[in-house]
């Protein structure tokens, strides 16, 4: 009985192999944001229209999109990135004092207004036997615009590199927050010093 079992147990193996081995392996990744830069002076309305992603990334069935590499497994975000960022912009402009409508596009005579974008978003991550190291980047543009009129391009970037012990997608997730958190520092005062 014991023998049949062994056998049944070895023939079952290589299939379990070859099953796992044709599923894609993801980690699944939540895209997250707590408000972080201390701008002030920003007065009256302000117009933010709906991001553009200018990076395309890798899309997937449900909305889901393949933002890097861990290992062998994809780091898929569930979350559109637009929205995160957009979640983002309302958060620190309604910190810095504006009163914040968000749009599908602005109108044409806006008063003040914000056309934000991603120009680029990544995340990676590797492992050894101990550790697991996470690069994320992410590089925000955002068009200011007041009277109906375009004033400036203004980009940004910032980029965090983390090693430690915690193999799932928590560090990837909160990688992508800091960095996302360390692009609007540089990004969100200007905007609010071009709109006075």
């Amino acid at each position: 009985m014991a023998l049949r079992m062994v056998r049944q147990w070895m023939c079952a193996v290589p299939l379990l192999f070859l099953i796992l081995g044709c599923a894609p392996l993801e980690k699944r990744v939540d895209l997250t944001y707590e408000t972080s830069v201390n701008a002030k002076g920003g007065s009256g309305e302000v117009f933010v229209a709906q991001p553009a992603m200018e990076e395309r990334l890798q899309a997937l069935p449900s909305g889901r999109k393949i933002d890097g590499k861990s290992g062998d497994a994809d780091i898929v975000i569930g979350t559109d990135p637009a929205a995160w960022l957009l979640q983002a912009m309302v958060q620190e402009l309604s910190a810095a004092g504006y009163e914040v409508k968000t749009v599908a596009a602005l109108p044409p005579d806006v008063r003040k207004g914000v056309r934000p974008s991603i120009v680029s978003l990544s995340a990676q991550q590797s492992s050894d036997v101990v550790t697991v190291g996470t690069i994320a980047e992410v590089k925000p543009e955002a068009q200011v615009w007041k009277d109906g009129k375009l004033l400036k391009t203004l980009t940004s970037g910032a980029q965090d590199q983390e090693e430690g012990l915690d193999r799932s997608s928590e560090p990837i997730s909160e990688a992508l927050e800091k960095t996302l958190q360390r692009a609007l520092e540089g990004l969100v005062p200007e905007i609010v010093e071009a709109l006075k």
